[in-house]
């Protein structure tokens, strides 16, 4: 029996050269099929199979120090694997055997899905599978574009008190309710995809029509489709990763930590922009998106990326389909495939975008911490960085800890003037305090334990107050009125709930506060002096002395069961000295806000990206109401400078309470707001002064005051009569002068008419897009000769502008001022015109009606649409390097005025061209 079990044992223990041989050879395979694969297709492609061999089998790992998890392979340096100089190791002779020996070593855990359908092997067609819907995810990106979504970011990637910066690429964020997406220094808000807002009332944005709803619904369920498919392909990725690693460690124990799910997918749109900055470290390309590791991820969650470029030609087969009320068969057959035809010239452009990647231990996960701030200093240079080129429609994803240990960017080429539109949709899986019903419920929790008292719970307050502020309040402000009126059917409810949350937090901070106040003065003796003074303490005395003493109580009865029971030399240190410093971060924190709120980057923006004022009511009662949910109420100051004072009053306090003298007390405020509020116009009572030294005042002296001031109302009431009486005559007599000069007036000079001119600011020329006053006055739109004339005579039916129409003016006639012919993309006119300034400078020659707003975000639209807008491509107006929208106010009536039109007395511009009329 002992040597039966003595042959199980040899039998079960593994042959770790057969392993090592058989490994080798599954290594030595997968890399010669993709050497056959790679020789017989386009060279834009670094992949041409849908799975990646990950590692090598014997090659070594290294540990992180930090928690004992392997790092990535070394790559194996050899004079059989070429490396480029200052450049990076890409997919080509003489490098493609370095190439694939990196990507199965230092780069283990990055996996590529290619587009599918029909490819090339050898002389051979044969069907690939295509594991995403090509078509309608292609179609959803280009209807989210068209409708707004993607918006231009400003980051603060440094903290607060840094410098802010514009996004190079616009973005958008989807995913489940309730989810963000913290990203250098800048809270994105999610678009749920799992929510219907094409129907119901209460999810539709004012100005957006039921169709629109419905289109975004559409596009926001096809990427919710897509993050399914990509969760499923990730599960079968982290198989074969897990097996491999199996492999090479000769262990059938879990090595993989990371699941495949993700909940959020944040949207890149990403153009070949004139002002992109160089790749630093090799010099080759420009850094659409710039180095970086995802953060905010659950630790060892893999990363998925759904790619694909966008041509003009792309785009016009789009519009061309989307007009029509059915797609033509060959597109619909193409569709049912899950596939969709790439046109040549997005072939093409796909070689000038590659992912770079390099490897860079602990830059984000558990051991993020020691890394430090500086994102290089964990780069590993012997490692060489690849870049890979991937064909449109295919996906790659960074598997397990591979984000952990390694840095990627997105680049374009330096030699092309354009290189088509890149969308690139980026699903993660984030960790849980990102969700705001997380917030949500520790705000309710917290909130429910007010009757409670203690240190520790003051502290966990405050850090939430600052939290809900800083962190989500005004995160989602600061990013502006159109970033706001594309969320709020969402996001109303939670924002409103977080303001609520906020106010009883800062209503429970000024209890605090009062608590530890009279808790100093009773200490101080305050409540026990000026008892004897002949005459009994008002009702509110006594209840001021009695709140003192219970404060002074609790706040004893708090010090000796954290103390528990030992002898504290300074017990400030426990209760006041922790909330002083919380009120001092918080003055900090307020004022870095208010910097970066008046960052000069929003100036030359539009004003849709101009922070809002955060809807904070501050020094307002406890007992205040609002009618309006969007608001959060606080009976404290708001300021930096005001907070500061708080603190320094609660510091005076500290000091008084552990010595004993009330010469440290603060001075206390003996008028009660609520008094001065309730009525404004009642005549103010003689204030009580707070002196410790000040006697109250006997019964004689309280009497000879009423009786002074019974005969000082006599008095006034005896001068006040005649005063009126005489008040009347003259107003009387100075309304008929008036009338009398007004009659005499007109009679005598009846030609002349005086236009007084208005005073206006810098602000009245520069109202926003929601500016109420666009439904209530009479508009103008100038424009320079001849193009007025072309667009009443119906050769121009599309006015182009790099502004986009106020929603109200949408349907509601609009006066065509024509000026003269000047300088392209300058007004003529001045911001205010009164009289003859008016009929020397412009003539209103019609009217017109727009229907809608065609949003122009690709140059084929644009030069498509010449007949319909007549701006030449070489024009000034037409579409540039520089370009990234043009809008065009699409006609559907106009008209012409005749001779005997009644004279405009002012224009008064609004908005850059459209003025108000008088």
């Amino acid at each position: 029996m002992a040597k039966k079990r003595k042959q199980n044992r040899n039998h079960q223990k593994p042959n770790k050269k057969a392993n090592l041989d058989k490994s080798h050879t599954s290594h030595s395979t997968a890399a010669a099929a993709a050497a056959a694969a790679s020789s017989s297709s386009s060279s834009s492609s670094g992949f041409n199979s849908s799975f990646i061999s990950y590692s090598n089998g014997n090659s070594s790992s290294k540990y992180s120090k930090s928690n004992n998890v392997p790092l990535p392979p070394l790559f194996p340096h050899s004079p059989n694997l070429p490396l480029p100089q200052n450049d990076f190791l890409r997919n080509i002779e003489p490098y493609k055997e370095s190439f694939r020996t990196a990507i199965d070593t230092s780069y283990e855990g990055f996996a590529v899905d290619q587009p599918g359908g029909l490819e090339k092997k050898g002389r051979k067609k044969c069907e690939s599978p295509s594991y995403f819907q090509h078509h309608d995810v292609q179609k959803a990106l280009l209807k989210m574009d068209q409708h707004g979504l993607f918006r231009t970011d400003v980051t603060q990637p440094f903290g607060l008190g840094t410098k802010c910066a514009k996004t190079y690429v616009t973005r958008c964020l989807l995913g489940e309710e309730g989810t963000t997406y913290k990203y250098l220094g800048l809270r994105m808000f999610a678009h749920p995809w799992n929510i219907d807002i094409g129907n119901g009332t209460n999810t539709t944005n004012e100005g957006t029509s039921s169709d629109e709803g419905k289109e975004i619904n559409t596009a926001l369920n096809a990427i919710s489709t897509l993050n399914q498919n990509l969760t499923g392909r990730t599960q079968t990725h982290l198989k074969g990763l897990e097996q491999t690693r199996q492999r090479r460690n000769y262990s059938s124990h879990p090595c993989i930590k990371g699941r495949a799910k993700y909940d959020v997918a944040l949207i890149n749109r990403m153009t070949n922009a004139p002002d992109l900055k160089k790749e630093p470290t090799m010099g080759k390309g420009k850094c659409s998106v710039s180095w970086h590791a995802d953060s905010s991820l659950e630790h060892f969650s893999s990363i998925a990326v759904y790619h694909t470029i966008v041509s003009d030609e792309d785009i016009a087969k789009e519009e061309a389909a989307s007009n029509e009320e059915e797609i033509s068969r060959s597109t619909q057959k193409q569709a049912n495939k899950n596939s969709l035809p790439v046109s040549n010239e997005a072939t093409e452009l796909a070689t000038k975008w590659s992912i770079a990647m390099r490897v860079a231990h602990d830059s984000e996960g558990p051991g993020a911490s020691r890394r430090g701030s500086n994102i290089d200093s964990s780069v590993i240079n012997d490692s060489p960085a690849v870049a890979v080129s991937l064909p449109p429609q295919s996906a790659y994803y960074l598997l397990d800890d591979f984000n952990h240990h390694h840095q990627h960017s997105v680049l374009v080429n330096n030699d092309v003037a354009s290189a088509g539109v890149r969308f690139a949709s980026t699903h993660r899986l984030l960790r849980e305090g990102h969700n705001v019903n997380f917030m949500l419920e520790r705000c309710r929790v917290t909130c429910s334990q007010f009757h409670k008292k203690g240190p520790k719970l003051w502290r966990s307050e405050q850090l939430l107050l600052s939290n809900i502020e800083s962190e989500w309040i005004r995160q989602f402000y600061i990013q502006g009125e159109g970033h706001k009126k594309n969320l709020w059917k969402y996001w109303e409810q939670p924002m409103c709930q977080l303001l609520n949350y906020w106010g009883q937090l800062e209503k429970r901070t000024k209890q605090v506060l009062d608590l530890l106040t009279n808790a100093a003065f009773a200490r101080c003796g305050e409540h026990e002096k000026n008892k004897t003074n002949g005459e009994p303490p008002s009702k509110a005395e006594r209840k001021q002395r009695e709140k003192q003493k219970k404060a002074l109580a609790t706040v004893e009865d708090l010090i000796r069961r954290t103390a528990g029971g030992s002898n504290i030399d300074d017990p400030t240190e426990i209760l006041y000295q922790p909330i002083c410093v919380l009120l001092e971060e918080r003055a900090k924190m307020r004022s870095l806000w208010t910097q970066r709120e008046n960052e000069g980057v929003f100036k030359g923006m539009e004003s849709e990206y101009w922070p809002l004022d955060v809807p904070f009511k501050f020094d307002h009662l406890d007992n205040a109401k609002s009618a309006d949910k969007e608001v959060g109420i606080s009976p404290l100051g708001g300021t930096s400078k005001q907070l500061t004072k708080i603190c320094q009053e609660l510091k005076m306090c500290a000091r008084a309470f552990l010595s004993r003298d009330g010469n440290h007390l603060p001075a206390m405020k003996t008028v009660l707001v609520a008094s001065q509020q309730a009525d404004s116009t009642r005549s103010p009572e003689p204030l009580q002064s707070s002196s410790n030294d000040e006697k109250r005042e006997g019964s004689v002296v309280k009497e000879k005051r009423e009786k002074d001031k019974e005969l000082l109302t006599k008095k006034i009431d005896e001068v006040k009569e005649p005063l009126a009486a005489t008040q009347q005559t003259q107003e009387t007599t100075k309304k008929t002068l008036k009338s009398e000069e007004s009659k005499k007036t007109t009679e005598e000079t009846p030609a002349i008419i005086l236009i007084k001119r208005p005073r206006t600011t810098e602000s009245d020329h520069r109202k926003d897009l929601d500016w109420k006053g666009w439904k209530s006055v009479k508009i103008g739109l100038e424009m320079q000769n001849p193009w007025g004339r072309k667009l009443l005579d119906g050769t121009k039916t599309i006015e182009t502008r790099a502004y986009d129409l106020p929603k109200s003016l949408i349907g509601k006639k609009i006066d065509i001022l024509q000026s003269k012919g000047g300088k392209d993309c300058v007004s003529g006119l001045s911001n205010v015109m009164v009289g003859e300034e008016i009929t020397n400078a412009v003539q209103p020659i019609g009217w017109a009606i727009f229907a809608r707003v065609e949003v122009y975000r690709y140059k084929g639209k644009f030069i498509a649409d010449e007949k319909k807008h007549c701006v030449e491509q070489s024009s000034n107006y037409g579409w540039n390097d520089d370009t990234n929208v043009i809008y065009g106010w699409v006609v559907s009536k106009c008209g012409r005025y005749g001779k005997k039109r009644k004279k405009a007395k002012v224009l008064l511009r609004r908005m850059r061209s459209l003025f108000e009329i008088q």
